[in-house]
């Protein structure tokens, strides 16, 4: 479970997407905003019913993507907004390729 330090609340969510910087990745796309006050890293993520129209399956995803986040927040400079929009075709591939495409991007520090 994520400690709500970490968690971007839905107020701020339509904020970040106007203001943050898209990067693409083959299966998700990663909305990056540097905020004015240093501090954790916040993270939110979005699998809409285009992703898969099964609740379970959406589930799945939103926890393998928190889970390898959990284990890798301090690779993130401290002070960005993060947002994972996931893309349709993700739910077939296995939870261990989602989770190191991930940390590709992470440790890719491709956001920075």
């Amino acid at each position: 479970m994520f400690a709500k330090k970490f968690s971007i609340n839905r107020k701020e969510f339509t904020k970040i997407k106007n203001e943050a910087k898209l990067y693409q990745s083959p299966s998700f796309g990663v909305l990056v905003r540097k905020r004015e006050k240093n501090g954790n890293p916040r993270f939110g993520i979005i699998v809409s019913n285009k992703v898969s129209k099964i609740a379970v399956h959406r589930n799945r995803i939103r926890r393998s993507f928190r889970d390898v986040l959990r284990r890798n927040w301090k690779k993130i400079e401290d002070g960005n907004d993060i947002i994972f929009l996931v893309k349709p075709g993700i739910e077939k591939l296995p939870v261990s390729e989602i989770m190191k495409e991930i940390e590709r991007f992470i440790d890719g520090k491709k956001y920075l």
